[in-house]
């Protein structure tokens, strides 16, 4: 068992995920609802039609179960991995790929896997960022012990933790780094630009069955999760980051819990470095796995954070198509060299409390008004409009650069496709399901369950 007793230990653990740049990959997650085509429930863990069976049933197609105290939570098959958040939710932790082609066709084929059972079990499966209608009181929560600890613990830090864990859907895309200086670059640029395709890709207007107000009512609850693990990471702006910086930040955020046996055990509030120590009256004199560590990692939440990888966590669920743009434009600006220098000049003058306030007006933002909106001390741009245009098209470039080519001969630019035409037409999806909220369903949101599922 590799114990952690030292801080340097930590460090050295991050600067041991560096990767080679041509063994760089991509990763993405991607998180949906599932609910009954009968009465438009949100589906229950166990029953006849429940998400217990539909994990049943994916095994047909080669995935292996996973359990915790022998209930079924997930799914895994090779390097890729099905697993269930607090409410259901139905996530597909992709395989890392080389280049956006395969990641297409790993998505198009879960799709496809999930659309022949939906159609079996007359289930439907929906890409918004937050439940449009479903409380928190009709749902039913996952039998994993981790969300049970989480689910006493939020009400202490945030107003809207609960509705963070039960009621969003998101999708993360991974992506990995060579050295110290390369993370660092990528961090920076990955959580400065993050506003611009949240606002782009705004996927949530609504909750409780009514127009929220906001394009990404996601956004807002994540906003009121837990101040110390989620928004904006400031030190990541600092010209002084690195590994240890990072370690340090980590250490300071609380803990939920370790496993052991198969189970979380509770420790809420507690601190790693007093676990590092064998001070932790839970769990008298011993000391933390580097495994523990990495689980921890996994509870720091802003809109970017480090593991083994960086993941980008800003968007709401998305189609295929549109979660395909995202993935493209940041594995453009990312994975190459010139289109991430110009990103880094892009954001030369970025300062915390700047991008902190654009970060808390971003739920309420649109693509509408967006050549209007001002950007002063985020970008070297005059609007959000004119940001967005100039990181997409960097995107776009070091998409044709990297000159990965299906087979039909086409590059990965063909991705950004869907992101180039809403920021033509200047309409987000989120302002596209409220003008039809409005103006053709007249206010009545039981059309989003034929209109927002596949």
């Amino acid at each position: 068992m590799d114990e952690v007793t030292d801080e340097q230990s930590l460090c050295d653990d991050l600067a041991g995920q560096c990767k080679p740049r041509d063994q760089c990959l991509i990763g993405i997650e991607h998180e949906k609802f599932i609910f009954s085509q009968q009465d438009h429930r949100l589906l229950p863990y166990a029953g006849r039609v429940s998400i217990h069976t539909l994990l049943t049933e994916m095994q047909r197609f080669g995935w292996q179960p996973t359990f915790e105290r022998n209930n079924l939570t997930g799914l895994k098959l090779d390097g890729a991995a099905i697993t269930l958040e607090p409410a259901g939710q139905f996530e597909l932790s992709g395989t890392p790929w080389v280049d956006l082609h395969a990641v297409y066709q790993e998505m198009l084929e879960h799709r496809r896997q999930l659309v022949e059972l939906a159609d079996e079990m007359d289930l439907g499966i929906m890409t918004l960022g937050f439940a449009p209608e479903w409380t928190q009181q009709k749902m039913d929560w996952v039998p994993k012990s981790r969300y049970h600890i989480m689910r006493d613990y939020m009400p202490k830090v945030g107003v809207h933790g609960t509705d963070m864990m039960t009621r969003t859907c998101s999708i993360q895309l991974n992506f990995d780094f060579c050295n110290q200086r390369d993370m660092c670059d990528k961090y920076r640029v990955a959580m400065a630009l993050q506003p611009l395709v949240m606002v782009a890709l705004a996927n949530s207007p609504f909750a409780d069955g009514q127009d929220s107000q906001l394009t990404s009512y996601r956004n807002y609850v994540w906003l009121h999760t837990d101040s110390a693990r989620c928004g904006v990471l400031p030190l990541v702006l600092s010209p002084d980051f690195n590994f240890a910086e990072y370690v340090q930040r980590a250490l300071a955020v609380p803990m939920y819990s370790v496993k052991r046996n198969g189970v979380h055990i509770d420790l809420a509030g507690r601190s790693f470095r007093d676990m590092m120590q064998g001070k932790l009256h839970e769990l008298p004199g011993e000391k933390p796995t580097l495994k523990d560590w990495h689980d921890h990692l996994n509870t720091l939440m802003h809109d970017v954070r480090l593991k083994d990888h960086l993941e980008l966590r800003g968007n709401d669920s998305l189609t295929l198509e549109h979660s395909m743009a995202l993935a493209a434009f940041w594995t453009g600006i990312l994975y190459d060299d010139q289109a991430l220098q110009k990103a880094l000049a892009f954001i030369a003058g970025c300062d915390v409390a700047s991008l902190n306030q654009l970060r808390h007006r971003l739920p309420q933002l649109g693509l509408a008004n967006s050549d209007d909106l001002p950007v002063r001390g985020v970008y070297n741009a005059s609007s959000l409009l004119e940001a967005l245009r100039y990181a997409t098209e960097l995107a776009r470039k070091g998409l044709e650069r990297r000159q990965k080519r299906d087979a039909q001969n086409a590059d990965e630019s063909v991705y950004l496709q869907p992101l180039q035409a809403i920021i033509e037409n200047k309409f987000s999806p989120a302002e596209q399901w409220r003008e039809r909220f409005h103006q053709q369903w007249r206010g009545d949101i039981k059309a989003i369950y034929s209109h927002a599922s596949f």
